[in-house]
């Protein structure tokens, strides 16, 4: 195991059920919040959502990554408000729509950092009301992670999240099917996976995303060990 820090950009795809937010956000824009965090976690030690794990604030035009990277930059440093910000998108409506994604930002600031974003030149959508639906989601980000053990990485911001490294980037219904089927065989089923991609200089690395409140090393290595067994069958 070499330890090593990987600190670069990447991606997140995961599948989630979303809906535009009922509390009071002070804005008439459309703003989405997933309902379940993290599908495939049934644990029973997430409290009850007092704020939202994640806003996705719909963007009228389709900007491009470092469009709404600068954006957020600026954003970050005309407000107030500290929040986490990352570029996205949402399939809405059978489409792909931009979005920027909005964590650790309470729903009552929404509408006065919606405002900053706009004068800095970002549109979206107006507000409407929408019926929980599932919706595949892709965000850009940049990541941070150390290497625990071999192939197994810990998020270096969030102590219940890892990433499980793998040769190739799974079509989502073979990488849906394969966490299914991995999980039936085993007797803890409590964690939610995703896929993860992020920039090598030499091209682009995959992994599998867990979340688990309860996670041990021996856990994520029989894990990992399931998802190679997988990828070999291919």
């Amino acid at each position: 195991m070499s330890g090593k820090t990987i600190e670069t950009v990447g991606t997140i795809t995961k599948k989630e059920l979303l809906a535009s937010v009922k509390n009071e956000m002070y804005t008439n824009k459309l703003v989405l919040e997933n309902q379940e965090p993290y599908p495939g976690y049934h644990g029973t030690t997430i409290p009850g959502k007092l704020e939202s794990d994640s806003l996705f604030a719909l963007t009228r035009l389709q900007y491009n990554d470092e469009r709404l990277f600068r954006a957020i930059e600026a954003v970050k440093k005309s407000s107030p408000q500290t929040f986490d910000g990352a570029a996205g998108t949402v399939t809405f409506q059978n489409k792909g729509i931009t979005c920027v994604r909005f964590k650790q930002l309470p729903y009552g600031k929404v509408g006065e950092l919606i405002k900053h974003f706009e004068q800095n030149g970002i549109e979206f959508l107006k507000e409407k009301n929408v019926s929980p639906f599932l919706s595949m989601i892709r965000i850009r980000k940049f990541f941070s992670m150390k290497e625990i053990s071999d192939g197994i990485y810990q998020d270096s911001d969030d102590k219940e999240i890892h990433y499980l490294e793998i040769p190739v980037l799974l079509r989502w219904p073979v990488f849906e099917k394969t966490t299914m089927s991995i999980k039936y065989n085993m007797e803890d089923r409590i964690w939610d996976a995703a896929q993860t991609s992020i920039y090598y200089k030499d091209g682009l690395n995959d992994f599998v995303r867990i979340y688990d409140r309860e996670s041990c090393v021996g856990k994520l290595i029989h894990i990992r060990e399931k998802y190679l067994e997988a990828v070999a069958k291919l």
